[in-house]
This record gives C-alpha cells, sequence and structure tokens, in this order.
C-alpha cells in the first residue's frame, strides 16, 4: 500500500517531493479529501440501504458513521487551502495552524455523530427488534470493511509523507469505520440466532470507538496549537548545527515555535570573548542562515562570549559539575562567565538546568544550596546562578 500511494502522488501531485510547500501540501490535501468523500459517499449509499431493507441500527447508525467521514474529509481539505495563505497583517507566521484547526474540528464533528448513535443504539437496546441479513449482505458489508481499512492506510501514508495531523486524523476516523463496522458484522451474525439485543449494543460499542477517535484526533491537534515541546531530535539537530562551525563551543537556550511547516528558532552559541564583535555578529548571521536552510523559518543566535583565560577557569568550571553533577534536582549547568581579573575575587555567573519541574520556592532553594557548596571551595567569589525555563532546552 505504501508503493501505491507514493505512486498516486508522484502521479496526480505536481512536485510531489516539495512537501515543505504550501501549496503542494494542499494538493496532498486535497487528494485525500476527495478520495474519501467520493468512497465515504458511495459507501454510505450501500449501508444505509441495507440497514433500512434489514431494520438493523447497528448498521444505520454506521452508515451515519460513514457519512460523517466525508463531512470531516471536506474540513481537511478546506483546512489545507486555508493554511497554504501568505502571512499577512493579522497572522505574520501564516495560516500552518490550520492544519490542526482542521483536526480539532473533524473530532468535534465525530463526537456529535457518536451522540447521536449513542442515543439509538440505547433505544434499540430498551427495545429490542428482530433484524435477520442474509449472507449476501453480510459479505457486501465485509467487502466494505476491506475498502475502509484501504482508504485508511492511503490517508495515513499520505500524513506520513508530508507530516500532516490532520491527514493523520482522518485515517483515525476511516480505522474507527472499519472497527465500526465489524461490529455490525457481528451483531448480524448474532441476530441470526435470536440475539437481537445485540444489535442495540453493538451500536454501543461503534458510539465508544467515535468516542475514542474523537478523542485521539483533538489530543493530537490540540498539543501544536498550545505550543507542544520539540523532540529531541530537533533541539539536537538545531545543535549540532550551530556546533558545525569553528569558534561556537556551546549551545543552549534553544526556544522553538512551529506555526505549520514555518518554525521560528532562538538560540545562544558560546564563543570566545577575544573574538571582534564585527567578526561575532558575523558568525551569529551564518548559523542562523544554516539553520533556515534546513527548517524552514527564522533564527536568531544569540552570541555568548566565553572568557576562558582567568586564572582560575578551569577549577571553578570542574567545583561547579561536581555541585550539579552531585544534586539529583539538576541536569547541568552552561554559559559560565567569570567578571573580574583577580584570582580570588571576582563574580561567577552561569545558568542552571533543572532536572525536573520546580516551582518558585524549589528553584530558590536549589540556588542557594549550589551558591553554599560553591562557596566552601571558593569563600571570596560571588555567584550570580539563573535556572533555565522550561520552553529553552538544552542538551
Amino acid at each position: 500500500m505504501k508503493k501505491f500511494t507514493h505512486w498516486i502522488a508522484a502521479k496526480a501531485i505536481k512536485e510531489h517531493q516539495n512537501v515543505n510547500d504550501l501549496k503542494v501540501r494542499a494538493r496532498y490535501g486535497a487528494l485525500e479529501g476527495w478520495a474519501s468523500i467520493v468512497i465515504n459517499l458511495l459507501l454510505f449509499v450501500v449501508k444505509i440501504v441495507l440497514g433500512l431493507s434489514v431494520r438493523s441500527v447497528s448498521l444505520i447508525a454506521d452508515a451515519v458513521h460513514t457519512l460523517a467521514d466525508s463531512g470531516t474529509s471536506a474540513v481537511v481539505i478546506i483546512g489545507f487551502k486555508i493554511a497554504r495563505k501568505p502571512s499577512d497583517k493579522e497572522h505574520p507566521f501564516g495560516h500552518g495552524r490550520m492544519e490542526s484547526i482542521a483536526a480539532l474540528v473533524v473530532s468535534v464533528l465525530l463526537f456529535m455523530a457518536g451522540v447521536e448513535v449513542v442515543e439509538k443504539s440505547i433505544h434499540a437496546i430498551v427495545k429490542p427488534h428482530s433484524s435477520t441479513a442474509p449472507t449476501s449482505v453480510i459479505l457486501v458489508i465485509l467487502a466494505t470493511i476491506v475498502i475502509k481499512e484501504l482508504m485508511s492506510r492511503f490517508s495515513y501514508q499520505l500524513g506520513e509523507i508530508i507530516d500532516s495531523q490532520a491527514l493523520k486524523a482522518d485515517a483515525l476516523h476511516h480505522r474507527s469505520d472499519v472497527i465500526a463496522t465489524a461490529l455490525v458484522v457481528v451483531a448480524l451474525i448474532a441476530a441470526r440466532f435470536g440475539y437481537n439485543n445485540i444489535d442495540g449494543v453493538m451500536g454501543v460499542g461503534v458510539s465508544l470507538i467515535i468516542f475514542y477517535s474523537a478523542f485521539s484526533i483533538a489530543k493530537e491537534a490540540v498539543n501544536p496549537l498550545l505550543g507542544e515541546a520539540p523532540s529531541r531530535e530537533t533541539i539536537k539537530e538545531i545543535e549540532n548545527l550551530a556546533l558545525a562551525y569553528e569558534g561556537v563551543s556551546g549551545v543552549h537556550d534553544v526556544i522553538f515555535h512551529k506555526y505549520g511547516q514555518t518554525s521560528v528558532i532562538s538560540l545562544h552559541i558560546e564563543v570566545s570573548d577575544n573574538d571582534s564583535a564585527s567578526n561575532l555578529h558575523a558568525l551569529a548571521e551564518q548559523v542562523e542562515d544554516t539553520i533556515t536552510e534546513k527548517i524552514p523559518g527564522m533564527a536568531i543566535v544569540h552570541v555568548d562570549p566565553i572568557n576562558k583565560e582567568h586564572p582560575q577557569y578551569e577549577a571553578i568550571s570542574q567545583a561547579i559539575k561536581e555541585i550539579i553533577y552531585g544534586d539529583r534536582r539538576t541536569n547541568s549547568f552552561h554559559d559560565l562567565r567569570i567578571v573580574g581579573c583577580d584570582a580570588n575575587r571576582c563574580n561567577v555567573i552561569f545558568d542552571i538546568v533543572l532536572e525536573q519541574d520546580a516551582d518558585e520556592q524549589e528553584t530558590y532553594d536549589i540556588i542557594r544550596s549550589i551558591t553554599e557548596k560553591f562557596k566552601t571551595k571558593f569563600p571570596e567569589m560571588k555567584t550570580v546562578i539563573k535556572a533555565e525555563p522550561k520552553y529553552a532546552y538544552s542538551l
């Protein structure tokens, strides 16, 4: 199925390999959306006709679920169309997050369909009626399961190609329809043996699957809208791109925002304070250009000049390492600066990375503990310690 999906994308989508281009992404969305709408409408007609003919509540409920799939696919198409719009005065970072909003709308529509299905199913449990389906009807329904599973895999593969939560959400919607239809088959077979109330029970099962799908889709859609944390791989890639330049000795305080396919990145690089301001500015711009070439968007680099020529630098750095690594509450430190030329009387400034979330009081206690331990080794030195915020990352 994967090879087939790639073949279809290559034939149907112009410049299909340029998946970061908003227009190309919109074409992927249109391909998946229209394919889903056409197939779902055909399957809806088949299911509703069969459901009414054999008087099966669960099959009619499944038909409604399938019709809802067409509506959600239409939302996906609209979402991608809006997402491709360029940035404007009101939306300077573009409209890329509309893909996530489309997925969220899909989840809401799913939930509404689930409510309707569960109401009808409970009524069928309270007042069951006989529904017999011939073997030919069951075989037709089994065929719809195969078609819908192939549609689910097709949609998910397209979502994988362009890394789209909206397409993956629609694929999950299709998969829920597969499971729901399988439960309908169980109900129809049970009805042939006189277990008529199974029809309503399976209808409730269908609704539970719909609710679960709605929750899963909403969860995946909300995370990027709220500002989810970047992956460790992304932070590592940014760090490696910066460290590839001669003169960059460290990277920290990486902040990463994503608006669809547009990323806004800021980071600090540690450099020698012996170099001129103009050279360090040029270095920062080179790092910015390299990062934006690999990750579409904008990168802002802050330069932290580090003085490693202080006579006590190595001893101070080693002492801080021992303190930090000896405290389970802290992970690492960076941006060590020593202000003052006196070997013993100077200001030691650095940032710490906490191992886990800590409130204001806990952070204060950790910094005070580090300060006290440092004082035992360098009593005449003063420390200025800051805790790295939760939204900034250092590896």
